[in-house]
C-alpha cells in the first residue's frame, strides 16, 4: 500500500511463506486494488463482493489472513437521504383556511405538482401553502 492512502477505506493483508498480498477497498465502495501475489496491480470495480471473492480465492490457495483493518471512512453517497432536505425559510405559522398547524413534507406530490410543501394537519387542505 502506498503512503498516500486517503482513497483507501479498508485493507486486508494475506501471507503465504515469503509472499504477501494486500487487498484495498477504496472509499468509493467499488474499486478494489490488489498489491502482490499472482494478481499484483489488478484493479477491479466489484466492491465488497469482489473482496470476499479474492479472500476466498487466496485462502483456498494457502494464504492466511493476518491483518484486516479500516483505513478511512467511506465517501458519503451523493443521493439525498430524507433528513438531508432541510426545511426552507418562510414556514407559515398556521393554515390560512382553518388555522391548524402545518408540517413540512420535502417530497409531496398531488395531481398538479410535486416537491417541497407545507401541508395543513387539520383540514387536510393538501395544497402548497408555501413552495
Amino acid at each position: 500500500m502506498s503512503t498516500h492512502d486517503e482513497h483507501v477505506q479498508h485493507t486486508w493483508t494475506l501471507t503465504s511463506d515469503n509472499d504477501e498480498i494486500s487487498i484495498d477497498l477504496w472509499t468509493d465502495n467499488y474499486t478494489v486494488h490488489v498489491d502482490g501475489g499472482p494478481d499484483d496491480g489488478d484493479q477491479r470495480e466489484g466492491g465488497r463482493a469482489d473482496v470476499d471473492h479474492l479472500l476466498a480465492k487466496y485462502q483456498a490457495a494457502g494464504y492466511q489472513l493476518v491483518r484486516d483493518y479500516p483505513v478511512n471512512d467511506p465517501e458519503p453517497h451523493e443521493e439525498p437521504v430524507e433528513d438531508d432536505d432541510p426545511e426552507p425559510h418562510g414556514r407559515p405559522e398556521r393554515c390560512p383556511e382553518c388555522g391548524s398547524p402545518v408540517e413540512y413534507e420535502p417530497r409531496y406530490s398531488d395531481d398538479f405538482r410535486e416537491g417541497a410543501a407545507w401541508l395543513c394537519t387539520g383540514c387536510k387542505w393538501g395544497q402548497w401553502l408555501t413552495a
